[in-house]
């Protein structure tokens, strides 16, 4: 028996072409959905201008002047002529002590000078009587000296009595209690109708605080920038202990003449208006002062420095992708920084997109429809 005859089946070429075709048509399409599209982003130069770089350091508020109220003589508080923390000026009246024992003491003195000018006036009339008497031999050299004698006895004890007189006025004075120097006044820690004495009883304090002192400390490797501070009269911010915001400006007015051994710091101390009343004593305060100046100083904005495993870097635009540079962050102040280590002419990108990585294509686009300009370099704000 005879096997039947199979012929091959010829396919049109026009359909294996159109087969080969849509294979590599679909080739294209995996390739572009392989390549993202590049990233269009911002740039913005490494700009200069000068900054100067301050640092906080704690501080405590002091009066410039402290002075104790004590009286100078003793005797029986009669009034009290002040508010307990009013602010009062220098020469006004505090205290008065009864003063009735010293203008007896002071009648009692000026009494005595007057008795002993009337003795004094008499010695010197016999001294006068009794000089033809020994020139012609009628009374002894001896008695004339004697007279003499007296005579100046008398007129010294004068001299006495008059300087007794001073100081029972001043004595009187004293029951007149007025304030030495101007500041804000504590409470009286005697009240009227108390006995006082002399050089013992404290009767309240004042502390002057227009203007103030605010101590603090530098470490050592700091001590020319202080002297520095010092000899150019910088103006110092002085920021509330949480460095929330500027109370005042100070301006440094001591530097210790020494070096603590102990702690390897120097004491400073700088003096406020306090024209606000904004300083008070015992307040801690954190006190901003210069420790360097740069006249170039390079700056980006905080935004474009990144932080990564090796330290601070930025994003730069090379051949149409992105690349990372390390920077050298010197000090932050505000919302930029004070950076090291790139040109100004380099390309950093800025705002840095969350997409960006390093070796991503990148089309750098012009800032709200028009080509981003450089802020021109201001002048330096102080703090």
């Amino acid at each position: 028996m005879s096997s039947p005859l199979h012929f091959p089946v010829r396919r049109p070429l026009g359909l294996a072409l159109l087969g080969l075709a849509g294979l590599l048509l679909a080739g294209c399409q995996n390739k572009a959905k392989q390549a993202p599209p590049a990233l269009a982003v911002q740039t913005v130069m490494v700009q200069t201008r000068p900054m100067t770089h301050y640092e906080g350091f704690l501080g405590t508020v002091t009066p410039l002047q402290t002075a104790q109220i004590i009286p100078q003589t003793s005797g029986m508080l009669s009034g009290v002529h002040f508010l307990p923390g009013s602010v009062v000026q220098k020469g006004q009246l505090l205290f008065t002590i009864n003063p009735d024992q010293a203008r007896a003491a002071l009648a009692q003195a000026q009494a005595k000078v007057a008795a002993d000018l009337a003795t004094a006036s008499y010695n010197r009339k016999l001294v006068e009587q009794d000089r033809p008497l020994v020139a012609k031999d009628f009374i002894t050299r001896q008695s004339y000296d004697q007279a003499v004698s007296q005579a100046d006895a008398a007129t010294a004890q004068v001299q006495a009595d008059r300087a007794a007189v001073q100081q029972a006025a001043l004595n009187l004075s004293y029951t007149r209690i007025t304030a030495p120097i101007s500041g804000r006044i504590g409470q009286a820690q005697v009240k009227a109708g108390n006995l006082v004495v002399a050089n013992q009883t404290v009767l309240t304090t004042i502390n002057q605080i227009q203007p103030i002192a605010i101590n603090f400390s530098v470490p050592q490797n700091l001590l020319d920038a202080a002297r520095a501070a010092q000899g150019a009269a910088a103006p110092l911010p002085v920021l509330d202990e949480s460095s929330q915001h500027q109370i005042d400006r100070a301006q440094l007015i001591f530097v210790d003449n020494t070096v603590g051994a102990g702690t390897g710091t120097v004491a400073l101390q700088a003096s406020a208006a306090n024209a606000q009343l904004a300083l008070w004593p015992g307040q801690y305060v954190l006190v901003q002062m210069p420790v360097q100046h740069l006249t170039a100083a390079p700056i980006l904005p905080m935004g474009a420095i990144q932080q990564g495993p090796k330290g601070a870097y930025v994003y730069v635009v090379a051949a149409g992708k992105a690349e990372t540079r390390p920077v050298d962050v010197l000090w932050e102040e505000s919302s930029s920084a004070v950076v090291q280590g790139l040109s100004t002419a380099t390309p950093i990108i800025y705002p840095v997109p969350t997409r960006v990585y390093p070796g991503a294509r990148i089309k750098v686009a012009p800032a709200a429809g028009k080509t981003r300009k450089q802020t021109p370099a201001a002048p330096e704000a102080q703090p």
